[in-house]
């Protein structure tokens, strides 16, 4: 599993939902945990992230968004040379599928469906690690 040192971005245009990631992320015992309302303001978070002593290390953001959705934004993460291996969650609804697949092909690492508890967000977080480090 990620260790609780992990420096998150959370992605999300609902700042209930935000709130309701991060909150679920702290009783994780995750702290360092950054937040952007969309994708521009994140890619800047995370570009910036790599110029400290705390880059970002995993991304949680939610599908579907005003300006670059969270699949614009996944593309673009993959895009870069330096983050074509960051772990990155993407929160979607049940209704939400066809993009499911795109992002899949895009090199998602996994998916939280809204709403979500504790348990699957640690199981979707073990997922990801998994898939990001072979075990």
């Amino acid at each position: 599993m990620f260790s609780k040192e992990t420096h998150i971005l959370v992605v999300d245009d609902s700042l209930n939902i935000r709130r309701l990631v991060v909150d679920n992320l702290n009783r994780l015992g995750f702290k360092k945990i950054t937040t952007a309302e969309d994708a521009n303001e994140a890619m800047k978070k995370l570009n910036a992230s790599y110029e400290t002593e705390s880059p970002i290390k995993l991304v949680l953001s939610d599908l579907n968004m005003p300006g670059p959705s969270g699949l614009d934004f996944l593309k673009q993460v993959r895009s870069i040379t330096k983050l074509k291996t960051l772990p990155f969650l993407l929160v979607t609804t049940e209704s939400e599928k066809g993009a499911v697949m795109e992002a899949a092909m895009s090199g998602v690492s996994a998916y939280i469906v809204k709403p979500f508890n504790l348990e699957t967000l640690t199981k979707r977080l073990g997922e990801a690690y998994k898939k990001h480090t072979g075990g």
